[in-house]
């Protein structure tokens, strides 16, 4: 069975939702409560239904599609998730054969069910590492929630069928907005919103006119826009019915048997990882039959042919560009053929000048994947790879990088738009910097013979601390949550809590902006500090692995440790710095050793007492900008 094709049958996901559900059971009486016991097997080792046992017979428009969403492993480092799931998650990643499943608790607020969707969606959060449990309210109309409220719940869903509503455009969404935002004050987690057309409420407007709510982690969806993208993606023929009405009073909604397999999809797969995940950061594309039909060294530059749909593959990446991916090539060619051919091809929406780094040799693609990640300073399990040649693919399994095989050109944006972590529902400030930060990279590095002073006045760097401020609040919180490198005891707030931090006296955040006359790089550093007992305890310290290298990690810092013992009116010499030994933050702990002068030997237990101490910021250009509580 073709798990993550648009031809599957109810009753085939029903048999596999149901067996995934039964091991998940059995696994949960075996583990204990370890961090290493919580190991699941891969995705390749997930029960399928074979072409043999399936009577679902693939036509020649779905072949093969997603058949291939290869290595997909979620790592949940980094991630949404709450307290004991963090911790779990955060281990989980010691093996690349036994990807954790994390365990997610979902709300679900409705006026027409949902538990069609619950019924098949489990093989979707599987692949995507989640098992699920589901809590429900009663039907009702008007969202009071009272007692129902679960509040220890990952994430929630509003789920509603419009046509249940008799009220004007204007006045719904007025109601709505103030019964997701009620439900949000009490939750400070992710809030999802899901409408159902009706002739008098168009759920696309409504959905954009609740686009605000989004800075307070409520996101509203049409779910008659995600069916026309679905289905403009996947081809499906004949197109299915999505509603069936007749049989309303029985599954108690309108939705047909083959709108709730691809909402199942959509949820599972696309929408539901990007609430509770870190996005990837970068994609990786092969050049001969991917980008194009043909191959560069056999055809030539202009036999070549570039289809409408791959165009269409070359925009959906330029969007993906935009939205602060960073882009590269790997391709078994020569690089001087490959320039020429993105120069003389005008054609071709992608240009050259459009990837972050470019891997055009002989070598072998993991050398590539390893140097752009490399050059990209993030892990290789943040990058997307597509390449429509399967011994590829195989060969680079065991790097943990995400991958696509690129059967044909149809399969692949389907699976760019159902990919997790590839939906990215805000885009930063910070995301449209990213790609020129890591092209002026190149630059920095050939300066690295310079002393610091010298290093600094060449680059023009200027850092600016921001004490307590409520307009990065946002930032703030994204960063605390995504970085998975320079982090010290991965507190991953909510941003309620990060709210709290800012609103208290007995807090201090410090933010940190950076650039130099080559970038930008925006806000890369966040260090949060709380007074506690006539003490300094650093709560928490993030860096964005863009910023690292500078030279610049203990100037930060110790400045930082400083305005937050100035701001708190500490008078004590050190601070109390937190921490914990995660998977991948070997470079903050290696900072940590530099500061306490112990580069060679093992760091104590934390809290670690730290000496505050005036930096050589000799040649930098420090800015502090303070916000009264």
């Amino acid at each position: 069975m073709q798990i993550f094709s648009p031809n599957l049958k109810r009753s085939e996901l029903l048999a596999l939702s149901k067996k995934l559900k039964a091991e998940s059971n059995i696994q949960n009486t075996k583990e204990n409560k370890t961090l290493e016991s919580n190991n699941c097997s891969d995705f390749s080792q997930l029960p399928h239904l074979s072409q043999a046992d399936s009577s679902n017979t693939t036509n020649a428009t779905a072949e093969g599609f997603l058949s291939d969403f290869s290595g997909f492993q979620a790592k949940g480092e980094g991630s949404y998730l709450k307290g004991n799931d963090r911790a779990l998650s955060e281990e989980s990643a010691k093996s690349t054969k036994k990807p954790t499943q994390n365990k997610i608790n979902i709300s679900i607020y409705r006026n027409h069910a949902f538990e069609p969707i619950e019924s098949v969606i489990t093989p979707f959060l599987h692949y995507a590492g989640f098992r699920a449990n589901f809590t429900y309210s009663d039907y009702d109309e008007s969202l009071s929630f009272n007692s129902q409220i679960s509040t220890d719940s990952n994430l929630s869903i509003i789920f509603l069928d419009l046509a249940r509503y008799k009220l004007n455009e204007k006045d719904f969404i007025a109601f709505l907005q103030e019964r997701a935002s009620a439900l949000q004050d009490t939750l400070k987690t992710p809030l999802l919103i899901m409408l159902l057309d009706s002739i008098q409420l168009d759920s696309k407007t409504i959905s954009q006119s609740l686009q605000p709510l989004s800075i307070s982690q409520i996101y509203t969806f049409s779910c008659d826009e995600l069916f026309t993208s679905y289905l403009s993606l996947s081809h499906i023929n004949p197109t299915p019915n999505l509603l069936d009405e007749s049989k309303e009073s029985i599954t108690g909604t309108r939705l047909s048997n083959a709108a709730t397999l691809i909402l199942a999809q959509i949820l599972g797969l696309k929408l539901l990882p990007s609430l509770l995940l870190p996005n990837l950061k970068a994609i990786v594309l092969d050049l001969d039959n991917t980008l194009y039909n043909g191959v560069l060294g056999e055809d030539g530059i202009e036999n070549i042919r570039l289809t409408e749909e791959h165009k269409a593959l070359h925009n959906a990446i330029l969007e993906f560009k935009k939205q602060g991916y960073l882009l590269a090539l790997a391709s078994k060619n020569e690089e001087s053929d490959a320039k020429k051919l993105f120069e003389t091809r005008t054609d071709f929406p992608l240009k050259w000048s459009d990837f972050d780094a470019i891997e055009v040799h002989w070598d072998t693609k993991e050398k590539s994947l390893q140097n752009i990640a490399k050059a990209f300073n993030i892990g290789l399990d943040s990058t997307l790879f597509i390449d429509d040649n399967l011994a590829e693919i195989e060969s680079t399994k065991h790097t943990q990088v995400k991958q696509i095989h690129a059967l044909n050109t149809q399969s692949t944006l389907f699976a760019l738009f159902l990919f997790p972590q590839l939906t990215k529902l805000r885009v930063s400030t910070e995301d449209s910097l990213r790609s020129n930060d890591i092209k002026a990279n190149a630059v920095r590095e050939s300066l690295e013979s310079l002393n610091d002073k010298e290093y600094f006045n060449n680059l023009k760097i200027e850092l600016d601390f921001s004490i307590n401020s409520q307009k990065n609040t946002q930032r703030i919180y994204e960063l605390m949550n995504k970085t998975n490198q320079f982090i010290a005891n991965y507190t991953r707030p909510t941003q309620t809590q990060v709210q709290e931090w800012l609103d208290s006296k007995n807090h201090c955040v410090i933010d940190i902006a950076m650039r130099d006359r080559l970038s930008d790089s925006g806000i890369i550093g966040i260090i949060v500090g709380e007074k506690q007992d006539g003490q300094i305890h650093i709560v928490d310290i993030v860096v964005s692995c863009r910023a690292l290298g500078r030279r610049l990690e203990s100037i930060m810092l110790f400045n930082a440790f400083a305005l937050i013992a100035q701001s708190l009116q500490n008078t004590q010499k050190e601070v109390l710095l937190y921490y914990q030994k995660g998977e991948r933050n070997k470079p903050f702990l290696q900072t940590l050793q530099s500061l306490i002068g112990l580069d060679s030997q093992p760091l104590a237990k934390s809290p670690i007492h730290i000496p505050l101490q005036i930096p050589n910021t000799e040649g930098l250009q420090i800015l502090i900008l303070k916000e009264q509580k």
